[in-house]
């Protein structure tokens, strides 16, 4: 075999092995899960932007993240959501029980509104109602109302399970009942229907 044809062949061994290890390479990076957010233990620290697994409590303009600009931008002071946790948004895998007023996570104009974030358990009032569950009953207060001093509603949220009785049905469910109640009405005096969950 002329020794031209031997570099050949090496070469193309060589090629070969190369990509298979590339290919293994890549595989055992892809391999790897990502890191949850909260790994980088980024609660309480101020930073450019919101990350996934965050939300933030309060906002700055400054020239942080103005790469040396004359002109500011917004900070958010991060927060892993949590219980109880006052945040500047409403946030997935929460409800929320209450409204406040102040200039915590004010960008633009004054004041801007905060929600205390709760955990979603069976029979809480909240301003909000998670994916998936239901209520039986609303009621009016301050406490969820965006506009100051203005009544706004409430919801006593329920998991769904078969038998009880619902202001709505929710997605996935059917119902074997309806009755006439006050329980789940949005005008004073006029009565609404209830329905008796199965799924």
């Amino acid at each position: 075999m002329s020794p031209l044809r031997r570099i050949g062949r090496l070469a193309s061994r060589v090629t070969i092995a190369l990509a298979a290890a590339a290919a293994l390479l890549f595989a055992s990076l892809a391999a790897v899960p990502a890191a949850p957010a909260q790994a980088a233990g980024l609660d309480g620290t101020w930073a450019c932007s919101v990350p996934a697994g965050y939300t933030y409590d309060q906002v700055q303009q400054t020239r942080q993240c103005s790469g040396g600009a004359s002109w500011t931008s917004t900070v958010f002071h991060l927060r892993t959501p949590a219980e109880g946790v006052l945040s500047c948004t409403p946030v997935d895998g929460f409800v929320y029980d209450y409204v406040s007023f102040g200039s915590a996570c004010a960008q633009v104009g004054p004041q801007a509104t905060s929600y205390r974030l709760r955990t979603p358990v069976d029979g809480l009032t909240a301003c909000t109602v998670k994916p998936g569950w239901t209520y039986d009953l609303i009621s009016y207060t301050t406490a969820c109302s965006t506009s100051p001093g203005v009544p706004a509603t409430t919801y006593r949220i329920k998991q769904p399970v078969n038998g009880l009785w619902a202001c709505w049905a929710p997605a996935g469910w059917s119902y074997t009942a309806t009755t006439s109640t006050y329980d789940c009405s949005y005008t004073s005096g006029v009565p609404s229907t209830k329905y008796r969950l199965a799924g």
